[in-house]
């Protein structure tokens, strides 16, 4: 399906324009005729057009970390996010740089980069010349608008105070070699410039398909208002962070009210939270419900390589055990709680451990699968595939001898099989769509199967690939259908915009107010609940023991922080965020919402660990593990353990950070200045913490 947007439009002259609107006067006296240059280029409403598109690049910019990246390695970007939050690790044991204080001196920033505003300052410098229609001229400037708070928003997250640019400058503008301007301005400005643009944007049927909409403009906003306010809450910050909750409830209460439903699939997926998975695997996200505005990419114009990334060696991306202990029942109640059926722990496989848990779970984190490898001439694609059959008892894992096959083995050895449904093409996908986004067992795209899943490194495996670490290999992008080969050739659409983020933006914004009833629930949590056929949240139901793991501010990895780290979190608040760190895990938002819940001590600083395995006679793989183990238990109660060779236990990943007296700074809560800014401008101040770098 070729598929038409915005973003198919090479504008040539783009770069050139922005480079001779800073060339001093006099660098050409002359310019060759139907030359493109500052002067002439904002003359009509196409001109306007063409001049923006470039900012829609913002949109895929990996310095911000939810953003869907530049179409290569989304690593850089959303992974990297959720690693610093401690929600997803590395198999390769990169280890955490906000856990062990190895983050760097910045003596220069990429993120300190004011480009984008000068690009954005240049269009609307150019209003007033008469060209435009009242109403034109309006809806560029909403679009202005919202691209520049866009970027402050990135801005004002990473630094607090930053300068506060809405004119374009020279090198002898004063502004240029000013201070700081204080953190409240620049919120207060990015606030006003979107509440303008969702008045005045209007009508954006000429702007393209998918353009910036008012709606769009309503999402930013509702992201910035509830990130600012419970910032400015948990930080001490003297801002109305009330007034910005408020308003967080307002506008996310009109999205809500314009897209009432969830996106629940493309139809070629039947599982539990198909529309969750399909969010970001399904080939068009066009007119799909609940989508506010997406990232469209086209075949041989604009491609990426989210899910051939996750089929291949290179994709090391998986999560320790806290991570997929925040996972609900499918009865809603957590794991921990003495009701909840949870069959997993100590002694147990990951069937147990996945056994009734929210649908998200294996959707996020490949679930336990073990087929036969082999090729077979004459497959009934019943129960032989071309490249794989299921195993049958008394058969050998791989013929390793460490693990023979029982009845009950060759039954849930299946499950996942018949849960996602068969890999009956063992091929890179071709584009084929109604092959669906999980079908197992997995395989990468030389067409060679995948022995086993998961596929832990302690393992001697033969395959390399689809391999993790932890026992949990996180594989959110991954498709059976798209093509693969290495490349950057795929094409599903990715969400810039959902109204499932608004929903939970909503639901923490009414509890922070202290307005989240049963109502409140009703229209967000359990909205994405119920698409994730997970029970819903009843709030009367939520006491002080609902979830006995839940963060009470007594952690023993979090001693010797302030009260505003060690505050006990509301039951009800612990679920409404576990619901928030469930439903966008894998998008880059946890390490912003960690830093501004005033809590990254209690996610960063305690000691990861994988599923629980033994030395022998496992049902995964060769049915043996090389590797360490620890016990989560005390890892559990006192945030860390030592690895031994005990023969049965957690996954030893990392040492603890605490161990060697590392753990989290938070001076980390803001970035660093960049020390070559504050050489060339003495006015800016450096952020607490780092004054004597």
């Amino acid at each position: 399906m070729m598929k038409n947007n915005i973003y198919k439009i090479l504008i040539i002259s783009l770069s050139a324009l922005t480079l001779l609107s800073s060339c001093e006067k006099g660098f050409l006296d002359k310019y060759p005729s139907g030359t493109l240059v500052e002067s002439n280029a904002f003359m009509t409403y196409e001109n306007y057009k063409s001049y923006m598109y470039q900012c829609y690049s913002l949109f895929t910019d990996k310095r911000i970390s939810s953003n869907f990246s530049d179409g290569k390695y989304h690593a850089n970007g959303q992974y990297y996010a959720d690693h610093f939050s401690g929600i997803l690790s590395d198999r390769d044991l990169w280890e955490n740089p906000y856990a062990m204080q190895t983050v760097a001196t910045v003596t220069s920033s990429k993120y300190w980069d004011f480009g984008p505003i000068r690009t954005i300052n240049i269009m609307l410098s150019h209003l007033d010349d008469g060209h435009l229609a009242e109403a034109e001229k309006k809806h560029w400037k909403s679009v202005g608008y919202f691209f520049h708070s866009w970027w402050y928003m990135e801005l004002v997250a990473r630094f607090g105070d930053i300068p506060y640019i809405n004119t374009v400058l020279n090198d002898e503008s004063p502004e240029a070699y000013g201070p700081r301007t204080p953190r409240k301005e620049v919120a207060d400005s990015i606030i006003a410039r979107l509440e303008y643009a969702i008045e005045n944007i209007g009508d954006c049927s000429r702007d393209g398909d998918n353009p910036v909409t008012a709606d769009a403009c309503r999402a930013a906003l509702s992201r910035f208002l509830l990130r600012e306010g419970t910032f400015a809450k948990y930080h001490g910050l003297d801002e109305p962070y009330q007034e910005y909750l408020r308003k967080c409830v307002k506008v996310s209460e009109e999205l809500m009210a314009s897209y009432p439903t969830l996106y629940t699939g493309n139809g070629n997926d039947s599982y539990p939270a198909a529309g969750w998975d399909n969010e970001e695997t399904t080939e068009s996200l066009k007119g799909a419900a609940g989508v506010i505005m997406y990232k469209e990419y086209v075949d041989g114009v604009l491609m990426h390589r989210f899910s051939d990334f996750v089929h291949v060696a290179s994709h090391t991306t998986d999560a320790p055990q806290a991570t997929i202990d925040l996972f609900l029942m499918q009865n809603g109640l957590p794991i921990a709680n003495a009701e909840s059926g949870y069959k997993g722990g100590e002694g147990k496989d990951l069937w147990d451990v996945y056994d009734n848990r929210d649908p998200r779970l294996p959707i996020a984190f490949q679930p336990p699968v073990q087929a036969k490898v082999g090729k077979f001439s004459d497959p009934d694609n019943v129960t032989t595939f071309a490249q794989w059959t299921f195993w049958r008892p008394g058969e050998s894992l791989n013929g390793k001898g460490n693990y023979t096959i029982t009845e009950a083995d060759s039954i849930k050895f299946r499950k996942y099989i018949d849960y996602f449904g068969p890999n009956i093409k063992c091929y890179d996908g071709g584009g084929e769509v109604r092959l669906g986004s999980k079908r197992v067992p997995g395989h990468n795209h030389t067409n060679s199967m995948q022995h086993s899943a998961p596929n832990i490194t302690k393992y001697s495996q033969t395959d390399n690939y689809m391999r993790c670490l932890t026992g949990y290999y996180f594989w959110k992008h991954y498709t059976a259908w798209e093509k693969g080969l290495n490349k950057s050739n795929q094409t599903s659409d990715k969400p810039i915009f959902l109204i499932s983020e608004v929903l939970l933006n909503y639901a923490e914004a009414a509890f922070e107010l202290g307005i989240f009833d049963q109502g409140a629930a009703d229209r967000s949590i359990n909205l994405l609940r119920r698409r994730s056929g997970v029970a819903d949240m009843v709030v009367s139901k939520i006491d002080a023991n609902w979830d006995p793991d839940r963060d009470k501010g007594t952690a023993a990895w979090t001693q010797g922080y302030d009260a505003r780290t060690n505050y006990e979190v509301d039951p009800v608040l612990w679920e409404i965020r576990r619901e928030r760190l469930i439903e966008l895990i894998g998008r880059g938002f946890s390490f912003y919402d960690v830093r501004r819940w005033h809590k990254a001590p209690y996610f960063i600083n305690r000691q990861q660990c994988g599923a629980w395995v033994k030395a022998k006679g496992i049902p995964y793989g060769t049915g043996a593990y090389t590797g360490q183990f620890v016990d989560y238990k005390q890892i559990k109660a006192t945030g860390q353990a030592t690895p031994d060779n005990s023969g049965s236990g957690w996954i030893f990943t990392y040492p603890s950070p605490l161990a060697s007296g590392k753990g989290w700074h938070d001076k980390y809560y803001l970035d660093q200045v960049p020390l070559d800014q504050i050489k060339l401008n003495p006015e800016l101040s450096q952020n607490e913490g780092y004054e004597n770098e």
